[in-house]
């Protein structure tokens, strides 16, 4: 208690405290890294044990906890003490400068056009709006995000990076419409490597290189998709570079998109690939289960379709490769039942995507014994007592929850699944299979406990794989 009394930092040496530790961290970081996330960062306040660090918004937030908070609190607790800790809050006023304004080329100017070509190239449905926001792509929306607000200015170059199909052409859309709806008059163009590729060579052959570095050199911002294609492109390559370097120098914002991360891009050059970690390098991972759900719900949402919250559970549960495919698979199944007038059920999804859930299905199957463990130890039971023939509530409902997803994991009948709950009949496995489906529609609870109790499942399933 004396230490705090006697040692702490009286409050002259508490408004330095922040002072004195960015100095330090200075002395251990990239500069550009230091100036770009660290600078902007203001002490709010120190009340002798915690130190309070305003930062100018969520994603500035997010980097600095993934990596330097440790090392600020180890700073703070070597000048104020072991019990000191640390907090950021979001706050600008007067005490923190704003992020300077977007460069005046975003402003609208009359004389330019809405893009290059006069023709907007942004997919409508590919908005910040319909993007699915789950764990495995936050920190790549709200850069997204971020970049939109302020174009040219932080997170520049942006390098968004992750397989196919799980939401990189989608997240750079969605960022030139927010420009475009922010600037209307800005020149903002989205465009694959392939086509840049290909409208360079025809400069050359035509004899035009003036012209195709005025369209591209004159952007407000550059939108690149798949950029390995560039890999082992020598010359498209290097005249990417100027292009790079010129929107670059006049702070004119850059987002690229590629299937892997820099420093994986071995056949480009050095060069150009510590261009690319300049700024913001983020990634995109595929979506877990609880995220696919939403995918799906807002698939049926925005085409109108109206799909029972069992089938949507199996789509989800069964197709995890990427967003692409799993939103065709719903829209397969839909159009299978419409087109045979087939009830839209989860035998006709099973059957609909048997050649899809053969690949994903490569991995090794859930089996009826799975779930019962993880049924039974999220209900504090014994799997034993799943397969009596006990009928009090608190085991009847888990046993019905257990029988609801072998139904939908396996591929076992309802007499074969009863056989493995104490030799109940199809059905009482069809009763309590009918008994789930009705709560999952009535209540976002029990909706949510299920997709937990499938995300375990599906988890420990592939933790033994």
């Amino acid at each position: 208690m004396s230490q705090d009394l006697d040692t702490a930092p009286s409050k002259t040496q508490a408004a330095g405290l922040w002072e004195k530790i960015s100095d330090s961290l200075r002395n251990s970081m990239d500069p550009e890294t230091f100036d770009l996330w660290l600078k902007p960062v203001r002490q709010v306040s120190f009340d002798g044990t915690r130190m309070t660090l305003g930062v100018p918004n969520r994603f500035f937030n997010d980097w600095i906890v993934m990596h330097c908070k440790d090392k600020i609190e180890s700073a703070l607790q070597g000048l104020a003490g072991p019990q000191a800790a640390l907090e950021l809050v979001i706050f600008q006023d007067q005490h923190i400068p704003a992020i300077e304004a977007a460069p005046a080329v975003m402003i609208s100017r009359a004389e330019a056009e809405s893009t290059p070509d006069g023709v907007d190239p942004f997919n409508p449905k590919y908005t910040f709006e319909t993007f699915i926001e789950g764990q495995a792509n936050r920190f790549a929306k709200a850069a997204a995000e971020g970049i939109s607000k302020e174009p040219g200015i932080r997170f520049n170059p942006f390098f968004l990076y992750g397989g196919v199909g799980l939401g990189k052409t989608h997240l750079m859309h969605a960022i030139g419409h927010a420009i475009r709806h922010t600037y209307p008059r800005a020149r903002v163009l989205y465009i694959t490597s392939e086509k840049f590729i290909n409208e360079f060579i025809d400069s050359l052959r035509f004899e035009r290189p003036a012209d195709f570095r005025n369209k591209y050199r004159n952007l407000d911002c550059l939108l690149i998709d798949d950029i390995q294609f560039l890999m082992g492109k020598g010359r498209s390559e290097e005249e990417f570079f100027y292009t790079f370097n010129t929107l670059f120098d006049s702070r004119k914002q850059i987002v690229i998109s590629s299937d892997r991360a820099p420093k994986e891009m071995g056949a480009l050059t050095d060069r150009l690939i510590s261009r690319f970690e300049w700024g913001v390098v983020a990634d995109i991972q595929p979506p877990d289960l609880e995220t696919r759900i939403a995918i799906l719900r807002k698939k049926a949402e925005m085409e109108r379709l109206h799909v029972p919250d069992d089938v949507i559970l199996f789509v989800a549960s069964q197709v995890k490769s990427n967003i692409r495919e799993l939103e065709g698979s719903l829209i397969r199944i839909v159009a299978f039942s419409s087109l045979t007038g087939t009830p839209l059920t989860v035998d006709t999804a099973r059957a609909t995507l048997k050649d899809i859930l053969k690949h994903e299905e490569a991995q090794r199957p859930i089996t009826i014994e799975a779930i019962q463990e993880v049924v039974a130890k999220h209900f504090n039971l014994e799997t034993r007592e799943l397969k009596s023939k006990r009928r009090t509530d608190a085991i009847a409902w888990p046993r019905q929850i257990a029988m609801y997803l072998a139904r939908i994991l396996t591929e076992l009948s309802t007499t074969e699944i009863g056989e493995h709950f104490g030799g109940k009949d199809h059905t009482t496995v069809l009763h309590a299979c009918e008994k789930v489906k009705l709560k999952l529609a009535e209540s976002p609870f029990i909706s949510s406990l299920v997709n937990k109790i499938t995300q375990e499942i599906k988890n420990q399933n592939e933790g033994e794989n």
